[in-house]
């Protein structure tokens, strides 16, 4: 079972973000489109998936958010909603980070379910 991932950004993101959270991250190698441009998988150089990470959604209800995460710390309205997951292991840890890493360059909330 994958880890869960839920990214709270107050901007829209897209390749370009996730490539540049994962530059310069050891074994990151590739950001490709999956799914037709309804994710974004971050690889390693093996090949094995180090994140995805689903387009983001619009929401601009609160209720919705505390709905779909209750958890989530607050956070200002509209926000775009991203989810994501990364394998267990090495290789998810790599994934949480680069996760970890977008959220900071985006001004975003990033919950990682343990």
């Amino acid at each position: 079972m994958p880890r869960e991932i839920t990214i709270l950004s107050p901007v829209d993101f897209g390749l370009t973000a996730v490539a540049t959270a994962s530059e310069g991250f050891g074994g990151a190698v590739e950001v490709r489109e999956i799914d037709a441009g309804a994710a974004l998988q971050v690889m390693a150089g093996d090949g094995a998936v180090l994140l995805t990470v689903y387009r983001p959604l619009l929401l601009k209800s609160a209720g919705e958010v505390a709905r779909l995460l209750p958890d989530a710390p607050d956070v200002a309205l509209p926000i775009w909603w991203s989810d994501g997951f990364s394998p267990l292991g090495g290789s998810g840890e790599a994934g949480v980070s680069i996760a970890l890493r977008l959220a900071l360059a985006l001004d975003a909330v990033c919950v990682v379910a343990d």
